[in-house]
Order: C-alpha cells, then structure tokens, then sequence
C-alpha cells in the first residue's frame, strides 16, 4: 500500500475485526451483495485526511472502530467479484479485518503540515492500490495514524467507493468518532438493502435495457475511445483510476463577502443555485474555448432524503450526476442568464433522481457506457461538472475521538472539476469550519489548470472580480 515512508517509524500495525465474530474463509463467508451501480465504482477510491492539534488516543481510536465495525461488518470483508452473476456480486464478510496503523514521524512538525491536497498528503493515507481491491486482494478501508514531533496527530482513511459513495462515507465516520464517546449515531444504523433503490423491472433483458437507455439518450460510448481521451487530457490508470494527477486541483476559497455578492447578482434563491451559475460563468470565460464549444453544467444529485427518497443512511452508491445545462461557451454573459438557463435542468434532476438512479443501474448492469451527460467531455475536463458537498463534509470538522475536533479536513480528492465544500475554521477569529463563505477544489486538465493558476484567474473563481 502506499503510505510508507522512510522518515517514518511504525508504532503499531493493528488489524481491526467486527467483534464477537470469527474470521470466516472467503468461500464459506456470508455475501454482502452490491448493486451494478455499487459495482461500477470499483476502480475509484475515497480519501479524507484529519487534522488533529491534540495527540489522538489511538486505543480509543481501535475500540470505537471495533464496536462500529460491529454494525457496518462489510468494512472488515473483502471485494467478490469472481461470480459472472451480477446478484453473486459483493463483499464476503469474512472479518478479515481493518489495517490500523500507527506510526511516528519525528520530522513533521504539526504547524508544517501541508494545508491542501498535494502530493505531500498522500503520505498520509494506506492507499490500496484499486486492482488488488478488485481482486479481493486488499482491504475496503484502511486507516492511517501519523503522529507529528512535537504533538498533534493524522487521521488519514480510505474507503472502496464500490461500498459506498461520500455520504455513506462520511456517516461511517460520524459513527466511529460518536462510538469513541459511546454515543450513537443521531441518524441510527446504516442501511445496506440494495433493493430500496430504483430497479429496472425484473423480467428486463440485456436487449430490452439496452433500447430504454437509448431512449433516455445513455447511448453506449467505446471503451477505447472514453480511455483514449482520458488519458490525452492527462488523467491517469495508476495509482488513482481516471484521475488527473495528485496535486493538480487548485483550491479556491469564496468568502461570504463575495459569495453574497455573487447570490445578489444571480438572483439565485440558494447558494448551489448561485454557485452553480458562478462556477458555469467564470470557467466559460476562463478556459479560453472558443463560442459555440459545447460546454454543459452536470449537478451531482443525491438519492437520499425527502418525502420519495432512500433513507439518509443508506450505505451504498445514491449520488449521480445529471446534465442541468446542455449549453455552450458564449450563450450567457450574466449570472441571472446561467440562473435561467440551468434552473430547469436543477428542478428537472431533483424530480426525476429515482429515475436516474434506475437508469444508472440498468446501464452497469447491461453493461452500456451510457450516462446523461457527455462522457468524453468529462474525461477532456469540457464542462462544468458540480459537486456541492458543503453540508456533507462539514461534518469531518465534528470527528471528535475523544480529544477535540480537526483544525483541518482535507476531503476526499474526487474526478469532480467543482467540488465545492465548506470554509475551513479560522484559528485567528475562532470562526468554525462554514462561517466564511466555501472552498471550492478546481480540478481540470492540467493544462487548462495552468491558465486557472493565474492571480487573476483566481480572484475570477473567488467572486472577488467579474460579477455580473
């Protein structure tokens, strides 16, 4: 696994396992069965890494994740995919157990911690290569402790995201820091019943599947062809499936000043609807595309929630992302135009998400590359793709083990090109994590990001020139 270093001398390298349960053999183990969709994240993997001014405890670390194990024992299991039956898909829970390890570095001072995603941080993380996963050969979750010279602590874990997508994520780790308090989570225990999500019908072939998503317009794209342009763009296989590489995305921080501007300007009766036409206008106008390139607005939509969906602990994949804008570069040059013109397309993705969800899983179970929005344009970084997970991730700044909160989480670094979070906490005011504005991570083609890195480019993103 990633994650060792040579400055570093290991403290303790634990194996974490659901209690009260034996280790089981992989063909014996009961079958926790993953949905197409679940299966289809497969190559990608989650990351968070935490900051900690306090040392942690790390055996109050072990306990807590022992008793929550208890209640998510998939974690402890190992990935199943030998079986040509999509319904023999899973994770087999055979205890074999979290890696928890616990290392020193006597040469990182906890003030000189890097302060964002970049290649430094990695270091941070047990990071199992995704191929091993996908074999059944490597952990679900890992969980890495550095602990710095001079006190202070890094919380660094990884998660499949074929078990689950950030949501789940995050609300595994709200559970393992309330066990650590013996509490339990406010929301009760994870659901994992793949049947609650929207299904094609039953009796549905391949064929039948195949022509409903055409209808849909997910028509099938050539393998070769979505990996080719990928790989152009300058994603990578290795280590992180069809991402670019560790270190390019840019964070941008919008405080509240600016972003209340940026509302007032568009109208916009919420901040994803401001930020979403922020974001679509400043990068039209800053990736130097000519007018008239096709350059479309895809929101992420969660399943969870609401009167019609899946229940807010679902532990599985529910997030999807769904094209709110078919637009091109030139058709607006205000924030109220973008507001109008993706409105519907943002109504239209929250009503129909259940649809959604049910076409995405007919497409990975009849094995079609075919989503609502235009996939090599994603893979070449050629659109506006928004991911709004300040309410989600602000909770990592709660993850109490016992000795205090983060001062800092660096969320997971996702293929989002807009992944929008919450402000950092500032030490010098004491304001917490969410009171001055977002933090937005800009994640395109490396390339397109040297053109973002200018000052002038920056203070564009941040709202702090070019409102109009």
């Amino acid at each position: 696994m990633d994650g060792a270093n040579a400055r570093e001398d290991v403290l303790d390298d634990a194996r974490v396992r659901a209690p009260d349960t034996d280790v089981v053999a992989a063909d014996v183990a009961e079958l926790q069965p993953l949905s197409g969709y679940d299966v289809g994240e497969v190559p990608f993997v989650m990351q968070a890494v935490c900051y900690y001014e306090s040392t942690l405890d790390v055996g109050t670390l072990e306990t807590a994740l022992r008793k929550t194990l208890a209640k998510y024992p998939l974690l402890a299991g190992r990935l199943d995919l030998s079986d040509v039956r999509r319904e023999k898909k899973g994770v087999k829970l055979t205890n074999d157990g979290v890696p928890l390890r616990v290392v020193r570095d006597i040469n990182q001072r906890f003030e000189d911690l890097p302060q964002d995603y970049a290649d430094a941080t990695r270091r941070f993380l047990d990071f199992a290569p995704w191929i091993d996963l996908m074999l059944g050969d490597a952990p679900v979750f890992t969980a890495k402790v550095t602990q710095c010279a001079n006190g202070g602590s890094v919380l660094g874990v990884c998660m499949s995201h074929a078990v689950s997508d950030g949501q789940g994520f995050i609300e595994f780790l709200v559970s393992w820091a309330k066990a650590a308090n013996d509490e339990a989570h406010p929301w009760g225990d994870p659901v994992f019943d793949r049947s609650l999500v929207a299904q094609p019908e039953a009796d549905m072939t391949v064929e039948e599947m195949r022509a409903m998503l055409s209808a849909e317009g997910f028509d099938n794209i050539n393998s070769g062809a979505m990996l080719a342009n990928a790989l152009m763009a300058g994603r990578r296989i290795v280590p992180d499936f069809l991402r670019f590489p560790a270190g390019n995305r840019m964070t941008v921080s919008v405080p509240e000043e600016n972003l209340r501007r940026i509302r007032e300007a568009s109208g916009a009766t919420n901040d994803n609807e401001a930020l979403s036409a922020h974001t679509w206008l400043a990068l039209a106008d800053l990736c130097g595309l000519p007018n008239g390139t096709p350059f479309e607005h895809v929101t992420v939509i969660s399943g969870r929630g609401g009167r019609t969906g899946l229940p807010d602990m679902y532990f599985g994949n529910a997030a999807i992302g769904v094209c709110t804008g078919r637009v091109s570069i030139g058709d607006y040059s205000t924030l109220a135009e973008v507001r109008d013109g993706l409105r519907p397309g943002l109504t239209k993705a929250m009503m129909r998400r259940n649809k959604y969800l049910m076409l995405t899983e007919a497409a990975f179970r009849a094995g079609v590359n075919g989503f609502d929005f235009d996939i090599m344009a994603f893979m070449q970084g050629r659109m506006v793709w928004c991911n709004n997970l300040v309410e989600i991730y602000k909770k990592l700044y709660d993850l109490d083990f016992g000795t205090g909160c983060p001062t800092l989480a660096l969320p997971p670094e996702l293929n989002d090109i807009v992944q929008i979070q919450c402000s950092r906490p500032d030490p010098k005011t004491g304001a917490p994590a969410g009171a001055n504005g977002v933090e937005m991570f800009i994640n395109l083609p490396p390339a397109m990001m040297e053109k973002l890195r200018r000052p002038d480019a920056i203070a564009r993103l941040a709202g702090s020139t070019g409102i109009k």
